[in-house]
């Protein structure tokens, strides 16, 4: 199943304008959403259900079973990330990303509250929350 990201916020009854306010370099009607394919997954760690890359979105294919008003959260939390590709650029979002989670776990924190920690992350949760609910 693939689909394009706006049908997912508008399936769950989300507002495409307060999107696009929040995310104004990201246009949910050209995101492909994907499965992911086992290649790709065997790189994520566990507890990933999905992962953003500058061109699009890429779900397990389990999460994808959901009814696709179900995935509201999960596409604001993907698309933010995209938000934030484009306005870091793709060799500044993975100084940050990275350099955020090492320096979490520095900081003492095991890989999942290191991971939850990372600054991008925050911030794509906060989005989700905010329009998702």
């Amino acid at each position: 199943m693939r689909f394009r990201a706006a049908a997912a916020i508008t399936a769950s009854g989300l507002s495409p304008e307060r999107l696009q306010a929040t995310l104004p370099r990201v246009d949910a009607a050209k995101v492909w959403v994907r499965p992911a394919r086992r290649w790709f997954r065997a790189f994520w760690a566990p507890g990933i259900t999905a992962v953003a890359l500058p061109w699009g979105i890429y779900v397990h294919p389990d999460r994808l079973r959901s009814p696709l008003g179900d995935l509201g959260a999960l596409i604001v939390h993907e698309l933010t990330h995209i938000e934030q590709w484009r306005r870091l650029g793709v060799l500044g979002w993975f100084r940050s990303y990275l350099g955020g989670y090492v320096r979490n776990r520095r900081a003492g924190l095991a890989h999942h509250d290191a991971y939850r920690a990372i600054a991008l992350e925050v911030e794509a949760r906060d989005v989700a929350r905010t329009l998702a609910g």
